[in-house]
């Protein structure tokens, strides 16, 4: 049962802000974007706050979120050695990004035994958990958008109009194809191969483009698009129990 009535998930990724509201254990709504909608009535009791940004960009946010809602508590949430009966595998846990963290987590408390959560946005990011809940560790590679970036950016004639990204058969035959096709491929083999090593694991998968590398491989998966979100309620939550 949750220790505040109504909360404020703010997830600040590398390039955008979602921000999730609670009311007890149900997500009333999910917004993305700079600025918080505030207009809605929902005043948070707590406002729980998750950034992979810099401290700087982090302060500047912490104030403009807190003075849009002065009566509310605040709860910046870091990496752990341990939260919610999960052991975090990195030495220095602080130095796990938060987001996975809280990731793992979330999806440890919903699948209940060993797991795969694969977030493919930005990066697509893979972490695993047994049922004992111990993080055994993960990867961070490119995320398919970043993959084709480095190709633009570091060539010189490797160019095409959006327009030219189309679906075909076969080995790709124009720059757009190649590019676009090769960067799924490389993502598909990243992540073929760590099924390969935990098929007997349940996977759990948030991030917009997790789903269709996934459903490519033929993985069993449950798609959970507020799992970072579910992870800070959890852990924000424990917190919250812990200090009174």
């Amino acid at each position: 049962m949750s220790v505040a009535t109504k909360v404020l998930v703010v997830d600040a990724g590398n390039t955008s802000i979602k921000f999730t509201a609670f009311e007890d254990e149900s997500v009333l709504w999910v917004h993305r974007g700079d600025h918080c909608p505030t207009d809605n009535g929902f005043v948070p009791d707590v406002i729980y706050f998750a950034s992979v940004r810099s401290k700087e960009q982090s302060a500047l946010m912490h104030a403009d979120i807190q003075a849009e809602y002065p009566n509310s508590r605040w709860m910046t949430l870091t990496s752990q050695a341990t939260a919610c009966g999960v052991h975090n595998a990195y030495f220095e846990p602080e130095r796990l990004g938060v987001d996975r963290w809280l990731g793992v987590i979330a999806a440890h408390h919903i699948e209940g035994g060993g797991v795969v959560v694969v977030d493919a946005g930005t990066a697509i990011k893979v972490d695993v958990v047994d049922k004992a809940g111990v993080h055994l560790g993960g990867y961070i590679t490119p995320g398919l958008a970043m993959m084709e970036e480095s190709l633009l950016v570091n060539t010189a004639r490797i160019r095409y109009d959006s327009n030219e990204v189309v679906v075909g058969e076969g080995l790709p035959n124009s720059t757009a194809r190649a590019v676009t096709e090769g960067c799924y491929e490389m993502a598909l083999g990243f992540l073929e191969r760590i099924y390969q090593q935990y098929k007997e694991y349940k996977w759990i998968a948030t991030g917009g483009d997790a789903e269709s590398l996934l459903k490519r491989l033929g993985v069993p998966v449950e798609r959970q698009p507020n799992l970072v979100a579910i992870g800070a309620k959890l852990v924000g939550d424990e917190q919250l129990r812990g200090n009174k």
